[in-house]
């Protein structure tokens, strides 16, 4: 194995400073840097980590003991523990017991001679195991037990398992089930006791017969198999293992396919639907996190904790009625949300008969079909951008009505959306769908990479991290782009769209609101000629300079751009950040995200009302309520989309898949833009606005205007053209 001695030979430098660049101190060079990193690498070298941590003197080492790994179960709580531990500083080692009590604690003596700062542990050990963990050494704040409690435990981590069975055993009562048997492991754990007695207490008294198994994965096909040839009159299986539920399902459907059973178990958190198995959630990888937070900070939380069940899945949260309609037709722009409807549509479809049929168009499209919509009753549900909502929604919405069922359907989404998204006036005339937020995303690794840090620093004496607004955006476009700097490892800083005028206002908009939060005075006067507004103005035109002269046309583009890795950073709506981990992208692991320069970002994404000329209207409303609810939301967001719904937000199952996604929820609360004059409200045409605006942005990006003459050119076209509309006249006199 190579060493600093031969980094040192091979890079030309001296040891120490060999010693300093791969321990990260010293005042190095960008050169001197950038040559023992490649020295390092061609020589295969890797820092021991772990050596330097003893050197320190201290453990950043957190340890995860299961009984095995290939549990969906087990293996959610483990990644989601990893994750949040590593993003925290701290390395994690994974041990293995297989269940097996003098197998842990040959565990415990391996982990406590890593000298772990601590340890969660799903302990097999009978009574009072905590005693048994002190006899290793560990202390009570050392280790937090998870799911199974063993006696005199101190911290404790899981669910209401009582709770889950008296649920399941609620389920059984439902259906009138006769015959069914309970599948547990053993009820040596507590978890297993107490999801059995609530399942014995709800059945007391009824009818039904039931069948009590302890299993394990290494005896469970011959249980199995002996529990279906002695009761072929089984109508159903209650389980707590969704391992042993998928192992009893095909040992079933492939012994014994002429006597179907139910299937129930408790099971990990499936956010996308799935046939076959019934499943109680419960959500092992929020599990995963609060303990390895347990473990970094004892005292920031009570020692022990029952988390929230997510119980059974139900697609459709209450029964559908359909009056005799056979489909509704939904109008939405394209973008990824659109094609995710339609997938998730066949569900509503199975379980109504409703055939539901989405019709796709482009920003400027949907805009033309809805200023002449007219009394045509073409569409039943249209997906509305939250900013058309102030002056189309009254003319094609029809107000929803206040029900029970509405409000239901309005606490599960975050706060602060429905004024936004759902109002014009003190009416309501639609739901969120696909409430999104400007972010900052960036290549990590470059940001990250120490020969860069050190040649920015070099450069412009100052660090190189996400900028905090437009003036460092812009110093650090023109840093990443080649032109400006060849030893820029990409060739633009940073993208554009400017596809039509509407985006190209949008683009300046972003750096307007960076510097302040109205576009319009108190008495309607419009501010674009402001400080402010020049300087928003010279900012994207500089920014034009650093990015690839084809520009985005829409925010799709801009993400699949980004996705091509030959650009540092970019300004992107969430509800379209999806489309950078496209099959073909260049930077899968290498993004990172923070707020938007400025911290005052824009909002995006729509809303979904029903058609005011719909011949369906109670159908459509129960469409949108569905399609708005927390499950269907949670599943589009795994697929790509953004939810509404706060409990999408502690879904950690969506979090691993898109880590920005719980940035994107505080964004949402950081926005405070007024973009609306005072005194036009609800008449104000911000789509027709948008275009005036757009117009002086390219005026000014093709250098046909200066900034001044393109916004007092702007100014003037505005108050032209509003002040007429708000005076009554006809918009041609």
């Amino acid at each position: 194995m190579a060493t600093m001695k031969d980094i040192a030979r091979e890079a030309g430098v001296a040891q120490g400073t060999v010693s300093n660049v791969l321990n990260g101190k010293g005042n190095v060079s960008s050169e001197k840097i950038r040559l023992v990193e490649e020295a390092a690498a061609k020589l295969g070298y890797a820092v021991n980590r772990r050596a330097k941590l003893l050197r320190k003197g201290a453990s950043n080492i957190l340890a995860v003991l299961l009984p095995n790994i290939y549990d969906r179960h087990y293996a959610d709580f483990y990644l989601s523990f990893k994750h949040y531990a590593e993003s925290c500083g701290y390395s994690v080692s994974l041990y293995l017991s297989a269940d097996d009590p003098e197998n842990e604690k040959k565990q415990l003596a391996a982990i406590r001679s890593e000298g772990v700062a601590g340890l969660a542990s799903f302990s097999c050990l009978p009574d009072r195991g905590q005693d048994v963990y002190a006899s290793f050494g560990f202390s009570p704040e050392q280790v937090v037990f998870v799911g199974r409690m063993p006696k005199e435990a101190c911290s404790w981590l899981g669910f209401d398992y009582e709770k889950a069975g008296r649920e399941l055993a609620a389920e059984a009562l439902a259906r009138n089930f006769r015959e069914i048997a309970v599948i547990t492991e053993s009820l040596n754990f507590s978890c297993e006791r107490l999801f059995l007695n609530g399942f014995r207490g709800t059945l007391d008294g009824s009818p039904c017969r039931v069948r009590m198994i302890q299993t394990d994965s290494l005896h469970c096909n011959n249980h199995f198999l002996q529990l279906l040839e002695e009761n072929p009159g089984l109508e159903a299986v209650f389980m707590t293992n969704y391992g042993l539920a998928q192992t009893f399902s095909s040992i079933q459907q492939t012994f014994h396919p002429e006597h179907p059973c139910d299937v129930y178990t408790l099971s990990p958190l499936f956010t996308m639907p799935a046939g076959g198995i019934r499943r109680y959630e419960l959500n092992y990888r929020l599990l995963g996190k609060t303990a390895a937070q347990r473990l970094m900070d004892p005292q920031a939380a009570p020692a022990s904790s029952i988390l929230e069940n997510g119980g059974v899945r139900r697609w459709t949260a209450a029964p559908i009625k359909n009056r005799g309609c056979e489909s509704l037709t939904v109008l939405t722009l394209d973008s990824p949300t659109a094609r995710i409807i339609k997938s998730l549509s066949k569900l509503y479809a199975d379980a109504t008969g409703i055939q539901i049929k989405i019709v796709v168009s482009s920003y400027d499209g949907l805009h033309e079909i809805l200023k002449d919509l007219g009394n045509l009753s073409v569409f039943d549900v249209i997906r509305l951008d939250h900013t058309w909502l102030s002056w189309f929604g009254s003319q094609i919405f029809m107000p929803l009505p206040a029900s029970p069922e509405m409000e239901q359907t309005l606490r599960a989404f975050m706060p602060g959306l429905i004024p936004k998204y759902s109002h014009v006036g003190d009416t309501m005339y639609a739901l969120p769908i696909t409430p999104s937020v400007q972010l900052l995303f960036y290549r990590r690794d470059l940001f990250e990479n120490a020969a860069l840090q050190r040649l920015y620093k070099e450069q412009y004496k100052c660090e190189l991290t996400p900028p905090k607004d437009y003036a460092g955006f812009n110093r650090a476009a023109r840093f990443f782009t080649r032109k400006y700097n060849p030893s820029s490892p990409v060739s633009y800083g940073s993208t554009l769209t400017l596809g039509n005028s509407g985006v190209a206002a949008t683009e300046y908009l972003t750096r307007y609101f960076s510097h302040t939060a109205d576009l319009f005075a108190p008495d309607g006067r419009i501010l674009l000629e402001s400080p402010a507004g020049l300087a928003a103005m010279k900012e994207l035109a500089e920014t034009r300079l650093y990015a690839p002269a084809q520009h985005c046309g829409w925010w799709r583009d801009t993400a699949r751009e980004f996705a091509r890795g030959d650009t540092a950073m970019t300004v992107l709506y969430s509800n379209y950040a999806s489309e950078m981990l496209d099959s073909g992208s260049l930077i899968t692991n290498r993004i990172g995200c923070a707020v938007v320069p400025g911290s005052n970002p824009l909002l995006g994404g729509g809303s979904l009302g029903v058609c005011r000329n719909s011949r369906h209207s109670r159908e459509a409303m129960d469409f949108i309520r569905w399609v708005c609810s927390e499950n269907v939301t949670t599943a589009m967001t795994l697929l790509g989309s953004v939810s509404p719904c706060l409990k999408t937000y502690e879904n950690y199952e969506v979090l691993d898949t898109y880590p920005w996604l719980s940035l994107t929820q505080e964004c949402l609360s950081l926005s405070h833009v007024n973009r609306n004059p005072p005194d036009l409200g609800a008449r104000f045409n911000e789509r027709q606005f948008l275009s005036i605006l757009g117009m002086a942005v390219n005026n000014v990006l093709s250098e046909t205007m200066e900034a001044p003459e393109a916004l007092s050119f702007a100014a003037q076209a505005y108050r032209h053209t509003f002040q007429k509309e708000s005076s009554g006249l006809p918009e041609n006199s």
